[in-house]
């Protein structure tokens, strides 16, 4: 073959590369160009968070305040007068109450906590002289001592001690023990005060000490 001849075969070789590094470079480019456009165009993020919507706007809701209901106050009168142990005291809405036991004891310690020593026990009976049962469920006893100072005596709670049933029946009677932690030293008399009936004054026992 003629150098003449060579010559035009050399020259279409390297444009024939030359064209098929360009095509390559378009390849790949696009290639690129695709990829980056599938990611951005991409599903959301499922941790971003939508836009949140109006605010609805409470209604106003108005309710009337219940009336309050109507109660009728007991008020407790005053005690009554002082009767001696020995006689029985005046009747209280056809309850008459006396004192039928009264000695020193020593007493205490039944249950946990509880003072042991000196003591007063004392028996309260209830008779109905009325027409119709009577609510002794609520019926107690409490006792001072000291005379005039009037110091609480504590209620013990255990052997011996007793209540009245919830009823005493027309006509009926009923014992009921009751005994108090009452110091050896204090001079004065005792009172012993039976609240029979919260509407009632109570009835008020004093005498000297046993």
């Amino acid at each position: 073959m003629t150098d003449s001849l060579k010559e035009p075969q050399r020259r279409m070789g390297w444009r024939g590369w030359a064209l098929v590094g360009v095509i390559a470079v378009l390849l790949i480019g696009g290639i690129v160009w695709g990829v980056l456009a599938n990611s951005s165009a991409g599903p959301a993020d499922p941790g971003a968070s939508a836009s949140p919507g109006p605010t609805p706007t409470p209604q106003a809701t108005e309710f009337e305040t219940p009336s309050p209901g109507t109660t009728d106050g007991v008020a407790k009168p005053d005690d009554g007068e002082e009767v001696p142990f020995d006689e029985p005291a005046p009747a209280v809405e056809g309850v008459v109450a006396e004192v039928t036991a009264l000695e020193s004891i020593t007493a205490g310690n039944d249950i946990p906590g509880e003072p042991s020593g000196p003591a007063i026990q004392v028996t309260v009976r209830l008779t109905n002289g009325s027409d119709k049962p009577v609510d002794t469920a609520g019926a107690n006893v409490t006792m001072t001592y000291g005379g005039d100072d009037r110091l609480p005596a504590a209620g013990l709670a255990g052997d011996g001690t007793s209540v009245w049933p919830a009823s005493i029946p027309a006509g009926g009677s009923a014992d009921a023990v009751f005994q108090f932690a009452v110091p050896s030293s204090p001079d004065g008399d005792v009172r012993v005060i039976v609240d029979i009936l919260a509407a009632v004054p109570n009835v008020v026992f004093v005498g000297p000490r046993p």
